[in-house]
Order: C-alpha cells, then sequence, then structure tokens
C-alpha cells in the first residue's frame, strides 16, 4: 500500500516537472490570491494592535465631552466656532458628578504662527489646565507642565510637542527660551515625551499647550471650549458616569425632553467600536477580492488540468494497462492539484509577509506576522485543490485504456 501511494506521489511530482510553464500558471493564481491575504491579515493585525494602542493613548478611564450635537470621536479636521461649552460646565461636572476625579476645559485653535528666533511653524495650540496632562497621559520629557499658579495667574508660559520643539530648536534646550504664539511672547516651561500620531490624522507631537486662563483672556479672548475632558475613579461605572453628565449638561443648557443634546460625549468604547469597524469594513472589502482571486486561481487550476487529460491519454491509457486502479490515477491529479496549490500557497504568504512588511516600512500601513496566515493558507489551498481538482481527476480515472492506447478521446 505504501510502494503504491509513494508511485503515485513519484508519478504526480514528475509530471509536475516535464510540464514546468503549466505547473507555474496553474500555481500562479493560488499565490496571488493567498499573497493579497496574507497582505489583509497582517496588516489587519497591526492595524488592531495600532487601534488598540490609540485607545489606551486615549485613556480607558477619559470621558470627553465635545461641542455640538452630531457624533464626535476622532478630532475635527478645521476649527469650529461652536459656543455650547463653558467652563462654569466644566465646573459643575467636577463638582457634581461623584466618580469624576479630574476634570480640565480644553480650548484649541489650528493654525497659529509659532516663532522662535528664524523659525516658524504652524501649531494646534491648545489652552488647558493643570489637570490635563494627567487625564490624558501626556508625560513631560523635558521640564514641567502647567501649574496651579500659571493657571492662577494666566501665566504666559508654553509646553511644547515633541516635534514642535524639535522643529524651532533643533538639538537645542527649549527651557526657559521665549516664543511668540500669536504675535504674544511665551515662556517655554517643558517638552512633551514623544506621542506619535492618533487614528486620523491629528499628530499629538505637532502641537503647544498653554494655560487656559491664558488662551482664554489673552489669546484667544473667548469664553466657549471645544471640549471638557475628565477622568473617571470607577471603570466599571464608565456608562453611568457618561449618562451622568448627558443628564447635568442638558439641564444647565435648558435642553427640552426630545430636543437634542448640543454636545456629545465620547466614551472609550466609542473610539473602540468606531476605529475596529473602519478596519474590519476595509478587512472585510480586500478579504472578499483575496476570495475572488483564490476562485479565479481555482478555475484556471480546473481548466489547465482538463486540457491536461487530454494531452496525457496515452500515458493514462499506458498506466491503466500496466495496472494501474482508476483511484491511482484520480490520486496522481489530486495530488498534482495538491502540490500545485501548497507551492501556491507558501510562495503566496511569504510574498504577501513581504509586501505587508514594506508597506509598513514605508509608513502606509501597520503590519503584524502571526500564525494565522499560514493556517488560513493552509486550509484555502486544501480547499481550492480539491473543489477545483477533482474533477479533472474523475475524468481522469474514467479514461478507456483501450480507446487511450489507440490515440483516440474519450
Amino acid at each position: 500500500m505504501a510502494n503504491r501511494t509513494g508511485r503515485v506521489l513519484h508519478e504526480a511530482w514528475a509530471a509536475l516537472l516535464r510540464n514546468k510553464s503549466r505547473a507555474f500558471l496553474m500555481m500562479l493564481g493560488i499565490t496571488l490570491g493567498i499573497a493579497s491575504l496574507t497582505a489583509v491579515i497582517c496588516i489587519g493585525q497591526g492595524t488592531r494592535d495600532r487601534i488598540m494602542g490609540v485607545i489606551a493613548t486615549h485613556g480607558l478611564d477619559m470621558l470627553m465631552v465635545r461641542a455640538g450635537a452630531e457624533k464626535q470621536i476622532f478630532a475635527p479636521t478645521a476649527d469650529r466656532a461652536i459656543a455650547s461649552l463653558n467652563e462654569a460646565d466644566a465646573s459643575a461636572i467636577e463638582a457634581e458628578i461623584g466618580n469624576v476625579v479630574a476634570v480640565s476645559p480644553v480650548q484649541n485653535q489650528r493654525g497659529l504662527e509659532t516663532i522662535f528666533q528664524d523659525k516658524s511653524i504652524a501649531v494646534r495650540v491648545f489652552g488647558v489646565s493643570d489637570a490635563w496632562d494627567e487625564i490624558r497621559r501626556r508625560s513631560v520629557g523635558r521640564g514641567e507642565f502647567v501649574s496651579q499658579d500659571d493657571m492662577a495667574h494666566a501665566s504666559k508660559v508654553a509646553v511644547l510637542g515633541y516635534r514642535s520643539a524639535q522643529t524651532l530648536f533643533g538639538g537645542g534646550d527649549p527651557i526657559g527660551q521665549t516664543i511668540r504664539v500669536g504675535n504674544e511672547p511665551f515662556t517655554v516651561k517643558g517638552v512633551f515625551s514623544e506621542v506619535g500620531a492618533s487614528a486620523g490624522t491629528e499628530d499629538f507631537d505637532d502641537r503647544v499647550v498653554l494655560p487656559f486662563t491664558t488662551t482664554s483672556r489673552r489669546l484667544f479672548k473667548r469664553k466657549y471650549l471645544e471640549q471638557i475632558v475628565l477622568q473617571v475613579e470607577d471603570v466599571s461605572r464608565m456608562k453611568e458616569t457618561a449618562d451622568a453628565v448627558r443628564v447635568l449638561l442638558r439641564e444647565r443648557h435648558q435642553i427640552r425632553a426630545g430636543d437634542q443634546d448640543d454636545f456629545f460625549v465620547r466614551e472609550p468604547k466609542d473610539v473602540k467600536e468606531t476605529a475596529l469597524g473602519t478596519s474590519s469594513t476595509l478587512t472585510r472589502l480586500l478579504t472578499a477580492i483575496s476570495a475572488i482571486a483564490m476562485l479565479i486561481g481555482g478555475v484556471v487550476i480546473m481548466n489547465i488540468m482538463l486540457v491536461s487529460v487530454g494531452q496525457r491519454m496515452h500515458e493514462i491509457g499506458l498506466r491503466r494497462a500496466l495496472g494501474a486502479r482508476r483511484r491511482d490515477i484520480a490520486g496522481q491529479f489530486l495530488l498534482e492539484a495538491l502540490s500545485v496549490a501548497a507551492i501556491g500557497g507558501l510562495l503566496g504568504v511569504a510574498l504577501g509577509a513581504a509586501v505587508a512588511a514594506i508597506l509598513a516600512v514605508k509608513g502606509v500601513a501597520t503590519s503584524r506576522l502571526t500564525w494565522v496566515p499560514f493556517a488560513i493558507a493552509v486550509g484555502s489551498c486544501a480547499v481550492v485543490a480539491l473543489l477545483f481538482g477533482l474533477y479533472p481527476a474523475r475524468k481522469a480515472a474514467r479514461v478507456d485504456p483501450v480507446v487511450a492506447l489507440r490515440g483516440k478521446q474519450a
């Protein structure tokens, strides 16, 4: 039995090696399908890891209240003059919501020119309280963050994002230096540690942070807020706390029952669901494309093998005459299909992983290689080979040896 199986396997490999171009065409579709599927899986895994990192960056214990009624998960791409939140709202949340341990009002404005000597950048400038760095988990790598004293005196001090500091000062020490933000002088008090970009287009390292009292009274000269960020004590009560904030703000803003809120309370789960939902949609689309490529590859295998059966009629008849059984012939053709699919699958995994890695190096996507592509490649190739190789194998097994040896097609 073992000898017969070995002979069948030997015949299958010999047939493939005798016609390398045919074998190459058979495996090409499988290789491309598995390559695209592998790239999708690697990029999907990497994207999921990145999203979870973004969620951790935003803070699992942080609620954010944004001005405006529409749903707002990530930062808007432009400034919006919506005056529905104010400092009194932030104070009320801190005083009246029991599970809240820290609150910071937030103002911001994009594109403010920031100058040091002959260098100038246009950055997003924030006005925040002394609790903001703890709530947003923004550690200061050099110097200090905004203090309560800075808040009390509306001090003209600034904390720079990592990239902003690099652009303005290069390798020099910015602490104690004077910069100009919107034509107002500010003393650099600190520099944030490097964070990187978030989901979307927001870059946490390209910004300037000032005391909220300074922006509201001296720089922006406005009372309304873009955001209120708050830190909760008990994360398991996140939804309860968010609901309490909604009720409080509706009362303060005198919003009647049935009317729409003029604010949006963003919970950590909103960030996760939105980011993963977008990633899942893209993954499903690319997976469908990969499945189509695999289907085309399977059809190519079946058609080429059907042509091969017609071309190898004499070979099949001779083997039958020498004692090969129908299942030996069918087994040989199935093994040819499986071998082609397996080699194509391995090449596809290597190609797909390489493409994903190159895209990651180029910064186009995030990638992580796991065992999943290999497992899916093995399963997919086996299924394709069996589905599309079975019919040609059965047709080869049904060839009449007498007719085949006479040179006629059955």
